[in-house]
């Protein structure tokens, strides 16, 4: 008889049963997540956010170990240390966690991580207090170049966070200030809404539960953002500048390709749930979901950009 219709045969009887396809990897235990900033903070809210979604998703809850310190480079300096086998990952800031690479912050490298996710974009936005007489973005420009000697405040979050990239790519481009680097988004709004700052550039989600007290003068992003309506692009008004902060969840180098697949799959589940983008949304933090090779590809893109922007910062402080 055939060997092939025997085969066929006894496959048809169900006396041989086809080889099934692997089973898709699942943790069996909790799940370590590193937050390299405060319990409270807007990365920390990002995890905790899908927190009960994670646990639906893959059948497992996650634990979190908080590491802050220095912009978030002493979390991931620590990071890039953890075993490497699905049971440890983090959600950190880009390019916040590039530029620590780059000051010396960080005693580690971007090729220490494997790239899971984007899940939220948060644009920066320059702001003045509803009494300020710089109510427009013109009226700024206007004021900041009349008086180039006397500059105006601007305080900024983060040493190279995105608000500070902002305000530095203005400067650039011909825009006299000062740039004052605040402790944190809440003291950066309470020191300008008090009269100590003539403006505040920060990310979008820091001021909008604020909103009213506030002149949204312009948004650094690409188009206009659909949540500050009537707010210019930088670049509309003559002055390309873009920059955001991306929530980024990671893993330590060497996670094999399945599970770095899995978590992957999972996070674009989770984060197309209408629920998760409605939560996100009214926490100020709305979904942008990028998977690993759109992640892959923002990281690699900028690196040039950003050894371009830190060596201009640090000529700034020679002077």
């Amino acid at each position: 008889m055939n060997k092939h219709f025997l085969t066929a045969l006894l496959l048809a009887v169900g006396l041989i049963l086809p080889s099934a396809a692997p089973a898709a990897w699942n943790p069996d235990q909790s799940v370590k997540i590193v937050v390299p900033f405060n319990p409270g903070g807007g990365t920390d809210q990002q995890a905790r956010l899908v927190e009960k979604e994670f646990m639906e998703e893959f059948g497992q809850p996650l634990s979190f170990i908080y590491k802050p310190g220095a912009d978030g480079a002493i979390g991931a300096t620590e990071f890039k240390g953890y075993a490497a086998d699905g049971y440890n990952i983090a959600v950190h800031t880009f390019p916040l966690i590039m530029m620590n690479t780059l000051t010396g912050k960080g005693r580690y490298s971007m090729d220490d991580f494997e790239y899971l996710a984007i899940s939220n974009l948060d644009v920066a936005v320059l702001l003045t207090r509803k009494e300020s007489p710089y109510d427009t973005f013109e009226k700024f420009i206007e004021a900041a170049k009349a008086s180039p000697d006397k500059k105006l405040t601007v305080g900024v979050v983060e040493v190279l966070g995105p608000s500070h990239i902002a305000a530095l790519k203005l400067q650039r481009q011909g825009v006299p200030m000062n740039i004052v680097t605040m402790a944190g988004g809440a003291k950066g709004i309470a020191a300008v809404l008090g009269g100590h700052l003539d403006a505040l550039m920060a990310v979008k989600g820091n001021c909008l539960n604020a909103a009213s007290k506030f002149n949204f003068l312009g948004v650094a992003s690409k188009s206009a953002d659909s949540e500050l309506p009537g707010v210019p692009t930088f670049t509309e008004k003559g002055y390309p500048v873009e920059a955001m902060a991306a929530r980024i969840w990671i893993a330590p180098k060497g996670l094999p390709d399945e599970v770095k697949a899995r978590y992957a799959e999972g996070f674009g589940r989770i984060y197309a749930k209408k629920e998760v983008n409605d939560r996100l949304t009214k926490a100020g933090q709305p979904v942008h979901f990028g998977d690993s090779e759109e992640l892959q590809g923002v990281v690699e893109g900028f690196q040039a950009e950003a050894k371009e922007l830190v060596e201009y910062y640090n000529s700034t402080k020679k002077k």
